[in-house]
């Protein structure tokens, strides 16, 4: 069944109705800025002091719309289209109440209806839309039916020269008030563009992850049965045949088990398998010595910590992070062998605002021309390599609301960053 969308919700993402009411605030501060300008040079063209009544209420209704406006931007998570359409025509009543004081019809600024006919033509959908334009039609209808006058004989400059100044004017401000509106929204929509790209990538990311890991996990379950019965017949063997070199061998065949078990585990962490990583609440220095003391084993390559982290603490799945670290530090050990380099390796952890980063820096090959594939699924510079090394290093980041950046090192090799956000506080 299609949904229809009704027509009066602000179209596509519900945050826009946010982003046009927030124009409209800064807008309007513009206009009533502009207002008590204007008003300081022509009150006394003004008739009486019921027109000065008169635009200094309307001003004061416009600044306590705009500071209701901005409370309530703070409490609501959408804005409706019906409630950008209130503000718009309240905008239009404002209009049609000062140039009703204020000569009319041939007040010549009265060219900024046409600012809120545009307004309304971008921010709402084409029904709504045309509610403003029928309401510009209305007010500027009853302007010619009543109003009060100018007095223009009250200036020093002659009638004719004051109009075409106040022309000159009018036009102006109606034609930086659309440049800066148009200019603003669709620098404000090109961002919104760029998050929207960014968050439809990694979701696509994420889908090949999980595509990769479904493979993944299924060839993990399949494997664990032939090593379950391989384990238990070992075990059998070691029972029955109970001389050294047996029992040498056994020995040698169980390790080998438990180092494909090991693998097995691995994998099913990669496939994103609940019950293969819990989620861990720690600090982040605590973490990545873990996976670096685990590396160490393996290798006789020197890692050099710095920590200036702070105590930061991140909720993270344990073995998941663990794991992926180890693979991000057998990559950049393979960096530096391809160079001949012995130097040791460099991880510094530091805190950047509410996130918490890992640098990785090695003196490695640096990165290849291809910079931007780093970390797809299956792209890998190695001639043994898979590319889910990084990849996974990536998903793990990327669930938890950080990220993976591959960045060249001065004069030579790869720095690696890795962020992950602050763990939510605990309820006292």
């Amino acid at each position: 069944m299609t949904r229809r969308t009704s027509p009066w919700l602000v179209p596509g993402d519900p945050d826009e109705g946010k982003l046009w009411l927030t124009w409209l605030i800064r807008l309007r501060w513009l206009a009533l800025f502009a207002q008590a300008v204007t008003l300081a040079f022509v009150f006394h063209l003004l008739d009486g002091a019921a027109a000065l009544i008169v635009w200094g209420a309307t001003m004061a209704v416009l600044a306590l719309l705009n500071v209701w406006t901005v409370g309530r931007l703070g409490q609501t998570e959408e804005v409706p289209a019906v409630g950008v359409l209130g503000q718009l025509l309240t905008d239009v009543a404002a209009l049609t109440a000062f140039f009703a004081v204020g000569g009319g019809p041939d007040n010549p600024f009265t060219t900024l209806y046409l600012v809120h006919v545009a307004m309304g033509a971008v921010m709402l959908p084409p029904r709504l839309a045309a509610v403003v334009g029928a309401a510009v039609v209305v007010g500027y209808s009853a302007l010619i039916l009543g109003h009060l006058p100018l007095h223009v004989e009250n200036h020093s400059l002659p009638a004719m020269l004051l109009l075409r100044l106040g022309h000159w004017i009018a036009f102006v401000i109606t034609a930086t008030s659309v440049a800066v509106f148009v200019v603003g929204i669709a620098s404000s929509l090109r961002r919104r563009k760029e998050q929207l790209l960014e968050a439809r990538d990694r979701s696509a990311r994420t889908d090949r992850l999980r595509s990769v890991g479904t493979l993944a996990a299924g060839a993990a379950h399949e494997l664990n049965t032939p090593l379950s019965t391989l384990s238990l017949r070992l075990r059998r063997i070691g029972r029955r045949h109970t001389d050294a070199e047996t029992v040498r061998d056994v020995e040698a065949m169980k390790d080998q088990l438990e180092r494909c078990s090991s693998i097995v585990q691995r994998l099913l962490v990669g496939a994103g398998d609940p019950s293969a990583s819990d989620m861990e609440r720690r600090e982040l220095v605590a973490m990545v010595s873990e996976a670096v003391r685990l590396w160490s084993r393996g290798s006789t390559l020197e890692v050099v910590l710095t920590d200036e982290s702070d105590g930061f603490e991140v909720e993270l799945p344990g073995v998941a992070f663990q794991q992926a670290l180890i693979n991000l530090l057998e990559n950049a050990r393979e960096a530096q062998e391809s160079v001949s380099s012995f130097e040791p390796l460099e991880i510094r952890i530091l805190r950047e605002g509410t996130d918490g980063v890992v640098e990785l820096a090695d003196h490695g090959c640096g990165l290849p021309r291809q910079r931007e594939q780093v970390g797809e699924p299956f792209f890998t510079t190695k001639p043994t390599g898979t590319g889910l090394g990084v990849f996974v290093a990536r998903a793990v980041a990327d669930g938890a609301g950080g990220g993976l950046q591959y960045l060249p090192r001065v004069p030579a090799g790869t720095v690696a960053r890795w962020w992950f956000p602050e763990a939510r506080r605990r309820a006292v």
